[in-house]
């Protein structure tokens, strides 16, 4: 019988690198994307490069809070950061998945309707995980659209 852990882990690695149901994955989207427009802003949009980090910042927060790392927070410098390669960027979001799919086998299954320990919000560990997935794919929507936007993509 397959548990709810295995269900989330299947999710994280076909959004990240496999087949998704609606579409092409991060691993697809990000692959083709030329450095020299990574860092390409249209009008006041986040960049491609900007996402991916964000996207890695907040994939590090659930990992971390799966660990019991209750103190751990993204700061405004974590939640969009600038600087660095895009290499080190597509490097850190490669990180962050065997971070997150470690963090997510080693959860006990049992605790997923317990809460995230947060001083903003209330939510369940269950919650936290699907969201990280949903935030994954909001991004990765808005990394698409940018490529279609930006000049000299391959």
């Amino acid at each position: 019988m397959t548990s709810e852990i295995d269900r989330i882990v299947r999710m994280l690695e076909k959004t990240f690198e496999r087949q998704p149901w609606y579409g092409s994955s991060i691993v697809n989207i990000l692959s083709d994307v030329d450095p020299n427009i990574a860092w390409v802003r249209h009008g006041q949009l986040h960049t491609i490069e900007e996402l991916v980090r964000h996207m890695t910042s907040w994939r590090t927060f659930a990992a971390k809070r799966l660990r019991g790392e209750n103190d751990f927070e993204v700061s405004d410098e974590m939640n969009f950061p600038f600087g660095g390669t895009w290499e080190e960027a597509v490097s850190g979001l490669r990180e962050s998945q065997v971070a997150l799919l470690d963090a997510v086998k080693n959860f006990p299954e049992e605790r997923f309707g317990e809460m995230v320990p947060s001083k903003t919000q209330r939510y369940t560990f269950y919650t936290l995980l699907h969201g990280i997935i949903q935030h994954d794919i909001y991004h990765l929507g808005q990394i698409a659209m940018l490529k279609k936007l930006t000049p000299h993509q391959p």
